[in-house]
């Protein structure tokens, strides 16, 4: 075997797929949690070994070369393969100690799943629990998580579970807010679909960039708010706004990747929030009265 293929390394390759993806060296390393000297170093140690440039800096960022263009669907076969052997060798780990990586909104944790992840924790205390509370879609192929409970109407296809719930918003305000209500409503702003402009003659009054900022100005009094039933009506400081109707949204779904569903832990851990989220359907389809 030739002796450049031995010496290849890795990671090497995925820094390069990085810089391609963020175009910059300075975006490849916050993406990868790494400094720019480490980045720059190991495009390199690529670029000596390949003995070429694969990338040149223009206005618009680094660009390939004609050697970086060359290399570049094959190296996203390395990765490829690599994420898949990674896959493999998890799915064939029959033990229930050891970790799982749980991806899901931090809302969702706040307002429904405290509980439910504390009494799995005690229950497999063999397990190492790790929460990763973010909305952004994670790559379930590349295991940036083994399970995610995700808000969504489109799950990857590469993705094995099921619905849990639909979810949809109504508006909500705070007891005093509707004492005192004013003859033109004032809107907290979310950065998001429905929350963003008033669906009711109203005023934006303040925008959040969170939906546990606008709760605590709902609470303030502020102004009304669209936000998720879940959120909502597992507040007791927070009230259904009088004659509103649920607008249909999202829906929640809990997923692994289909390599990873026979992965003892992967499994203990769905079927436990299958079994959580079935005392809480009601709540998140907003079928809670507003009293």
């Amino acid at each position: 075997m030739d002796q450049k293929l031995t010496t290849m390394n890795w990671d090497d390759l995925r820094v390069f797929l990085a810089v391609e993806n963020a175009g910059s060296i300075r975006g490849a390393a916050k993406a990868i949690g790494t400094t720019h000297a480490t980045v720059s170093r190991h495009v390199q140690a690529l670029e000596g070994n390949l003995k070429g440039a694969l990338f040149e800096r223009r206005r618009e960022g680094q660009c390939l070369t004609e050697l970086g263009k060359r290399i570049l669907p094959l190296a996203r076969q390395v990765e490829d393969a690599v994420v898949a052997i990674d896959r493999a060798a998890f799915s064939a780990d029959t033990g229930l100690a050891g970790s799982v990586t749980l991806s899901l909104s931090e809302s969702l944790y706040l307002a429904l799943l405290y509980k439910p992840i504390d009494e799995f924790m005690r229950r497999f205390p063999m397990i190492d629990l790790n929460v990763a509370a973010t909305d952004k879609l994670t790559k379930l192929a590349w295991r940036e998580a083994d399970v995610v409970i995700r808000i969504t109407k489109s799950p990857p296809v590469s993705a094995f579970g099921k619905k849990i719930a639909e979810s949809p918003m109504t508006l909500y305000a705070s007891s005093r807010y509707l004492a005192e209500r004013p003859k033109l409503d004032r809107w907290i702003s979310l950065d998001y679909g429905p929350s963003r402009k008033p669906t009711i003659p109203a005023r934006i009054a303040a925008t959040a960039d969170t939906s546990a900022l606008a709760v605590q100005m709902i609470k303030m009094g502020q102004g009304v708010a669209m936000l998720p039933c879940y959120i909502g009506d597992t507040d007791p400081d927070l009230i259904r706004v009088p004659n509103t109707e649920l607008v249909p949204d999202m829906q929640i779904w809990i997923l692994t990747h289909s390599d990873l569903r026979s992965n003892p832990r992967v499994r203990a851990l769905m079927d436990h929030l299958y079994d959580a989220f079935g005392d809480f359907k009601s709540i998140i389809e907003g079928q809670k009265s507003d009293g």
